[in-house]
């Protein structure tokens, strides 16, 4: 009835009287002369029944099963729509825009990576004014040297010490990452085979976040880990994305399209998987443990990805003990990536389980801790 009535009231507004007129007036010459339909107003006023719900189903089409012209023109005409209704767009749309968007899937998935593209511009923006401003201050010290003043707005300017800047504080944790190569410390591989899956621009930022995060831990820690990165595709979107940025020269990162059991002997290798039938007990540092480069994003395929990997390959698949001291508060018991990696940082340098899971994992995801006299204790 609501649907009726909706329909009457567009009738009558924008001065469609006369439309009225015509369908309620008994003279057929006056239908006749507008050439209305005689059946139009029943089916304006009239829910759709069930076989014409399903032909106005069929002849919707998915954003996937456009053609290529199909799929340019959507683009364009909903870019241009959300940019005269305010909404966010791309500052351009030009042809790599284009192109990042004919690969999405859905139309839902066709706004949300324009937003994601704004995102991305406005902190492209906030790096940009940023690198403006380290150069003015840099343009006034160099101004303040000329001038002969003396620069009294740094720690232990009226000390023998000598002032330490950035750049051997990275320089000092290189040399860590680079000693425990040469003393052959433990080794930790990440299997790369399963980034080329994820097809969405914010999966992959996130993966690339995740290893920012690992990279910066793994330096600053007191006993990194060696990293590989094996299986690795460069023509992969993560490597034309973000291959650039993560350094793999400066960070000491063995990156190779090599498999690990071309590297590594087979008996030593351990995949870790949340499906693993064996819990992992002990950390063992003769032991290579592999991760797997998944995101965990609800979808059947990253289901059983990694241990039926691990069967394939012949090689011990362990989950981590979470369930012996931690009380999941929700959602499924899978940790990111560096996560994972902080609790091996931890483990390594002889922190039992429950204080590498208090330190390692989100609090959002905990809801209690398990004591060691086996009560619970509130996180």
């Amino acid at each position: 009835m609501s649907l009726k009535l909706l329909n009457l009231f567009r009738l009558t507004s924008k001065n469609s009287n006369r439309i009225l007129k015509c369908y309620f007036s008994t003279d057929p010459t006056l239908n006749k002369s507008n050439n209305f339909e005689e059946d139009w107003f029943k089916k304006l006023t009239s829910t759709p029944s069930q076989t014409n719900k399903k032909s106005i189903q069929k002849s919707y089409k998915k954003f996937s099963e456009l053609n290529l012209e199909e799929k340019k023109q959507v683009i364009t005409d909903l870019w241009h729509f959300r940019r005269e209704n305010g909404l966010p767009v791309p500052k351009e749309l030009n042809d790599q825009v284009m192109r990042m968007l004919e690969k999405c899937e859905s139309f839902t998935h066709l706004g949300n990576s324009m937003l994601h593209m704004v995102k991305e511009e406005y902190y492209a923006f906030q790096k940009e004014q940023k690198r403006k401003e380290k150069e003015k201050r840099e343009k006034r010290v160099v101004e303040s040297d000329n001038e002969s003043e003396v620069i009294t707005n740094y720690p232990g300017k009226d000390t023998y010490l000598k002032r330490i800047n950035n750049t051997e504080i990275r320089r000092f944790h290189r040399s860590k990452v680079l000693t425990s190569i040469l003393t052959n410390e433990p080794s930790l591989v990440f299997d790369f085979r399963f980034t080329s899956m994820h097809t969405r621009i914010e999966h992959i930022k996130s993966l690339y976040r995740q290893y920012i995060n690992i990279l910066s831990a793994n330096r600053t820690s007191e006993l990194p880990f060696q990293i590989h990165f094996c299986n690795y595709d460069p023509k992969t979107e993560f490597h034309e994305r973000y291959g650039q940025f993560l350094e793999y020269d400066s960070n000491l990162i063995f990156e190779t399209q090599d498999n690990y059991l071309d590297i590594f002997p087979k008996n030593k290798l351990v995949y870790l998987s949340r499906d693993a039938k064996y819990k992992m007990t002990r950390y063992d540092p003769e032991k290579i443990y592999i991760i797997g480069s998944i995101i965990d994003v609800g979808d059947d395929r990253f289901k059983y990805c990694s241990y039926s990997q691990a069967k394939k390959d012949g090689i011990r698949c362990e989950r981590l003990p979470i369930d012996d001291y931690v009380k999941w508060n929700r959602g499924q018991k899978s940790l990111n990536m560096d996560h994972l990696f902080n609790i091996f940082l931890h483990l390594k340098q002889g922190t039992d389980w429950r204080n590498a899971f208090e330190k390692s994992l989100p609090s959002r995801k905990l809801n209690e801790f398990l004591n060691t006299n086996g009560k619970l204790k509130k996180n």
